[in-house]
């Protein structure tokens, strides 16, 4: 990622060069690699401040264990995902912090989700979803987000697929890490009814005196309901 301000505008660009360009002070636009294609936004001379945010995808994930999970009745089993960062960045205009745009850390398949006529775009990750945390197991950028399934089914359920909405999760810093709260979804006899999910305060442990450094998108919210969380996918849109 670029950021390039001069001539009363902010100017974002990505490279995909593996090279890491880091140029100081005023730098010189000459250093800069070749065929950029730049987004624009006009700002004052006095505008001189940035943020730069971590962000979850913006669509629903599905998420797969590394291996099919049977999960025996009345039984529960906690998972570890990692969903690549996004970054958001905010530039002041007019003396104020507005946010310029997002930047997604990793190009994900777009997936979609239950019927054709009443599905949704989602992306598929492409890590497994594992069942105890190695920091070693995960990508920088990734953000750990935790899943704890609880059969309350009469019948043994075999876990292979989770259909999450993102909306409700905050974003946590822990030794440099980010980890999103923990969350806990109840399986159901009737996946098209609904399970129940409910969303912790904070990550579990060990990042569970992590601090807070984005808002949930949709807000906080301590329960809500995925229809068809276990449901196949219908086709990779890419």
């Amino acid at each position: 990622m670029i950021l390039l301000r001069g001539y009363d505008e902010w100017r974002v660009a990505t490279s995909q060069t593996e090279e890491h360009l880091v140029i100081d002070g005023e730098g010189e636009q000459k250093d800069l690699p070749e065929g950029l294609s730049w987004q624009r936004w006009d700002c004052h001379d006095e505008d001189t401040r940035i943020r730069l945010l971590p962000a979850l995808p913006s669509l629903p994930v599905i998420a797969k264990p590394n291996t099919s999970l049977t999960i025996a009745p009345g039984g529960e089993a906690l998972f570890y995902i990692g969903i690549p960062m996004d970054l958001e960045i905010h530039g002041e205009c007019g003396g104020s912090l507005r946010k310029l745009t997002t930047i997604s850390s990793e190009a994900l398949s777009k997936t979609w989700h239950g019927d054709r006529s009443a599905g949704e775009a989602c992306y598929s990750l492409k890590t497994r979803a594992r069942r105890r945390f190695e920091s070693g197991d995960w990508l920088d950028h990734d953000i750990i987000l935790t899943v704890n399934l609880r059969n309350d089914t009469q019948d043994p359920f075999e876990f292979e697929r989770l259909f999450l909405d993102l909306g409700h999760f905050s974003i946590f810093a822990h030794e440099e890490r980010l980890w999103a709260n923990g969350c806990s979804i109840r399986i159901t006899e009737d996946d098209e009814e609904g399970n129940d999910i409910t969303y912790e305060a904070t990550p579990v442990p060990p990042a569970d005196t992590a601090l807070e450094v984005a808002p949930a998108r949709a807000g906080k919210a301590r329960r809500s309901t995925l229809r068809r969380a276990f449901a196949s996918v219908i086709e990779v849109i890419h």
